[in-house]
């Protein structure tokens, strides 16, 4: 009696074995997006120099910082993986004898176009590629109309890099 319960357990057994359903095996598709924005890197900055000239020689009314008297453009290194926009402000005081000017503009330039900003709120911009080592000249320049007073002025423009 127990051999037929074992042979009969054991038929139950290999029958439900028989007629479970088969693991199926499946796969799915895991999607994954990512975006890399446009960077530029600014490498060093080698500031402007201004010098005083003006109509009449020894009674300066402006500063430049690219004149036939001397000066020179501030330089930009700049690195960027796409395109990007170049534009430049109008220059701000910083320092010395403070004086509205009645002329001021802020250029810069590069291989690949040049942009100014001017005292009128005019501002223009140029495009450069991607690429290593773009060099960007700043100039700049301001008139006060007459005679400036003796002292040390100092000015900022700045130089906006904007990937698109």
């Amino acid at each position: 009696m127990i051999r037929r319960s074992l042979l009969t357990a054991a038929l139950i057994v290999a029958g439900s074995v028989a007629v479970a359903p088969k693991a199926m095996a499946q796969s799915v598709d895991v999607p994954f997006t990512g975006s890399v924005g446009g960077v530029c890197n600014v490498g060093q900055v080698t500031p402007g120099v201004l010098v005083a000239d003006g109509p009449t020689p020894g009674n300066p009314t402006a500063l430049f910082a690219d004149s036939p008297m001397g000066g020179s453009r501030g330089k930009v290194a700049v690195s960027c993986n796409q395109q990007a926009e170049v534009s430049v402000s109008s220059p701000q005081q910083t320092g010395g004898p403070s004086f509205i000017p009645i002329w001021s503009n802020s250029s810069v330039e590069s291989p690949y176009g040049w942009s100014n900003a001017d005292h009128n709120g005019a501002i223009s911009s140029h495009q450069i590629p991607s690429g290593m080592g773009i060099e960007l000249l700043v100039s700049m320049h301001v008139d006060k109309g007459v005679a400036l007073v003796p002292g040390v002025y100092s000015y900022v423009t700045t130089v906006s890099i904007t990937p698109f």
